[in-house]
């Protein structure tokens, strides 16, 4: 065991140590898909790659993927980003108002006050209708936006409102604001194609509002099924790593800690994962945790790990 914990992240959904930007597999010769949707936000809603839906396999990065996008955009761009982890049977619209809502504030809180004032009105018959009982100069009225309960009912016109309210108040500061939606295949058909609604109707408007989903490759089968906003979403299949990227995402975060792999041990490894992002991780965790000295990583250390999770019987 060595002294320092393994720089690898070997649970579903979990950040790994070093990024590799992901071409879309669709496409060989793109950049990375992180980069080029950094490009689509800057260039604005006219950029086809505005709206992205994500879809592959599982263990493919996906959620890492999103995450990453979602980082660049808070850091690179100064953007609010609402991230949303979709749910079965779940009231998807109270939900996303209510992330919407707090990414708002939470990325520029010294204009919460102006945000809050702005959204007064979109919720305004909303608070009467739930006898919350006057409210003068919307003194109290102006909370309850930003406190929004996610599990609230809230429809696709009052979401769509919220949006709309939020997005012009991003494009005031120069800015956008980013709804991720990760595992929305758990979503049914009605709440797939609200998306796609909103989506579009967020750029016909010209807002800097981007909309980001993740899935299995029969979302995508399902957005293109349901046809008269397809064009809106634009979509991008992951793969599987290349050879020299699960040899990067392994050796990378280990010479960060002055650990190197040996080369064959290194071939081994890479073989082993399959290409996939998830696997990459469990691989290089076990690898590590299954050397007992100070020196680099070997063949038997990676031998033993790939027995140990099931890339091979061990020897």
């Amino acid at each position: 065991m060595r002294n320092c914990p393994p720089p690898y992240r070997p649970l579903r959904g979990a950040a790994p140590p070093h990024f590799v930007d992901r071409p879309d597999a669709n496409d060989f010769d793109a950049g990375g898909v992180r980069a080029a949707s950094l490009a689509a936000y800057m260039a604005g809603p006219q950029d086809p790659r505005f709206h992205r839906l994500v879809v592959s396999e599982p263990a493919m990065g996906k959620t890492a993927l999103l995450r990453a996008i979602g980082q660049r955009a808070v850091l690179e761009l100064d953007w609010a980003v609402a991230v949303h982890r979709c749910q079965a049977k779940e009231r998807l619209f109270g939900a996303v108002a209510a992330a919407a809502a707090a990414s708002l504030q939470r990325q520029w809180p010294a204009e919460s006050g102006r945000l809050a004032r702005r959204l007064v009105g979109p919720w305004a018959r909303r608070a009467r209708a739930m006898d919350r009982g006057p409210h003068p100069a919307g003194r109290d009225l102006v909370k309850a936006p930003l406190c929004l309960a996610p599990e609230a009912d809230v429809s696709w016109a009052e979401l769509r409102q919220t949006l709309f309210v939020g997005g012009r108040f991003a494009q005031s500061l120069s800015r956008g604001l980013l709804l991720v939606f990760d595992d929305a295949d758990r979503l049914g058909g009605t709440e797939v194609e609200s998306l796609g609604h909103l989506a579009r109707h967020l750029s016909q408007e010209g807002l800097p509002v981007a909309v980001l989903l993740s899935g299995g490759l029969h979302l995508a089968e399902r957005f293109y099924r349901l046809g008269n906003f397809s064009a809106t979403v634009w979509p991008t299949r992951l793969g599987a790593l290349e050879p020299a990227e699960a040899c990067e995402a392994l050796a990378v975060p280990a010479l960060d800690r002055r650990v190197d792999f040996e080369e064959e041990a290194l071939e081994l490894a890479c073989w082993g994962a399959r290409g996939r992002p998830l696997q990459v991780q469990r691989l290089g965790f076990a690898a590590w945790s299954t050397a007992t000295d100070g020196g680099p990583v070997t063949v038997s250390d990676v031998e033993e790990a790939m027995g140990l999770i099931g890339s091979k019987p061990a020897a």
